[in-house]
């Protein structure tokens, strides 16, 4: 499975509204452009997404920008990808969305639904403050 653009981006902005945002301060799209690499056109289409599943917050004005809206350790990973695209799934079949028309020649089925539960596992037990972390390197490794 390789994790798209919008997934990958929606990570790193939440990464960089984290580490620039201190003390709840909010940060500006340009300054998190400039930290993440992502162009600001991008960022906003980011932006609502995140806002909707009440991971950032705004305030408006000159000095506005954005923030987290709770603490980097009560943000899981998971919640921040599913905010970028809705269910993580590898297969339609390994959520169950949709009815196979190969099933009746296919034993795949549980192999995608234990796929898709390691990556939901591995996501839903990390936070962002666990990517922030100085150690998350050695913690990856541990899994490995």
């Amino acid at each position: 499975m390789k994790f798209k653009t919008r997934e990958r981006y929606s990570m790193r902005m939440m990464m960089s509204i984290a580490t620039l945002s201190a003390e709840n301060e909010p940060v500006g799209l340009g300054q998190v452009s400039q930290h993440s690499g992502i162009s600001r056109k991008y960022l906003e289409q980011l932006v609502l997404p995140l806002k909707s599943a009440e991971l950032i917050r705004s305030t408006p004005g000159r000095d506005g920008g954005y923030f987290l809206a709770k603490g980097p350790e009560k943000i899981l990973l998971g919640d921040i990808l599913r905010a970028a695209v809705g269910k993580i799934a590898v297969t339609d079949c390994a959520v169950g969305d949709a009815a196979c028309n190969k099933s009746m020649h296919c034993n795949c089925k549980s192999l995608w639904t234990l796929i898709n539960h390691r990556i939901l596992e591995t996501l839903n037990e990390h936070s962002l403050s666990d990517l922030l972390g100085d150690d998350w390197s050695s913690v990856v490794e541990q899994h490995i």
